[in-house]
């Protein structure tokens, strides 16, 4: 998935039959299913799915849907209250439904009032069940939202063939570190081999820093020798097991998040090797655009004070680790 993003998003969408505008609870202070929901929205498009379509309110006493007027523009702008509920645009009196709105000035113009005549005749063809608003996802509108209606939905576009995308954002190591990994999967950073495949002529193609084979990026991240080398001393480091060059950068980043660590230390050690791969990438183009080989104990000790300054201490909520329980790797977490 893309980076995070602080964002607030209310999505507006006309329901088919009660013509009311939705507001899908998106906001960066909730947590759960509709963060979750928002934040992998690029995904679902990709895939052909329009969260602001398929996800619906369906209206009953209008508690989670909010009454804004998409089909009448002169209303919402005099609007009192432009995020009211449609709990909170009536109230109940001799068993009906009384409509009323707070308006900023009066309905002085003929197509405020025309609107206005427009909507309450709408509103008295409304029959809302005495129930809490449900929200569904399309064509399955005659049950609750539910995870696996989703899942149906993803499963008719998808191109099951396809590998899917393993990596995980690790909100502990750098930015720059996560979008580069990010991208090295795909081997979409700029390796000789990805430089060619763009049109670009290249004396060859092959590892500036081993010359051993063509130059990839699962090769500098892991192939190589020189990032052999330092994965030796970062694994050690690490108190985990050598990496194994048959599998794939995304393959060996999930099976980090599997070993037998509590949750938060495998956490870090994720984050580790993210800034170790950022590291590397950094090295190789030392070399191909300064002549500079790279130096093993020197990126060693750059993996670990980048790794504890700019991710651990800043990003965590472990900065009173020490740098002595870190080059030990020693962590009370």
């Amino acid at each position: 998935m893309e980076p995070e993003s602080l964002w607030v998003k209310v999505i507006k969408s006309i329901h088919s039959n009660q013509r009311k505008v939705e507001a899908i609870p998106f906001k960066k202070s909730l947590t759960g299913v509709w963060k979750n929901i928002g934040d992998i929205e690029k995904d679902f498009i990709k895939n052909s799915i329009n969260i602001n379509t398929s996800l619906r309110s369906k209206v009953r006493i209008g508690d989670k849907t909010l009454f804004c007027g998409i089909q009448f523009p002169n209303l919402y702008q005099l609007a009192n209250k432009k995020r009211a509920s449609v709990l909170e645009n009536y109230r109940i009196l001799n068993g009906g439904r009384l409509w009323e709105w707070a308006w900023l000035s009066a309905l002085s113009s003929t197509e405020d009032k025309q609107q206005i005549d427009n909507l309450m005749e709408r509103l008295q063809h409304q029959v809302l069940p005495q129930n809490n608003d449900v929200w569904v996802w399309k064509n399955f509108e005659q049950q609750e939202f539910s995870v696996r209606n989703v899942k149906l939905s993803l499963g008719q576009n998808l191109d099951l063939n396809l590998p899917p995308n393993m990596f995980t954002w690790n909100n502990w190591a750098t930015s720059k570190s996560v979008a580069f990994v990010w991208r090295a999967i795909e081997e979409k950073v700029p390796t000789a081999v990805a430089l060619t495949g763009r049109c670009m002529n290249l004396p060859d193609v092959l590892c500036k820093t081993c010359g051993a084979t063509e130059e990839t990026a699962q090769h500098i991240l892991i192939e190589c020798n020189f990032a052999k080398r330092v994965w030796e001393a970062i694994t050690d480091w690490l108190k985990i097991p050598m990496v194994n060059t048959e599998r794939t950068v995304a393959e060996w980043l999930s099976e980090l998040l599997d070993l037998q660590r509590i949750r938060k230390i495998r956490k870090v050690i994720h984050a580790v090797v993210i800034e170790a791969m950022w590291i590397l990438w950094k090295t190789r183009n030392e070399k191909v655009f300064s002549g500079r080989q790279g130096v093993l104990q020197t990126v060693i000790e750059e993996v670990k004070e980048a790794s504890f300054q700019e991710g651990l201490k800043q990003r965590s909520k472990y900065g009173a680790i020490s740098r002595s329980e870190w080059w030990d790797f020693n962590l009370s977490m």
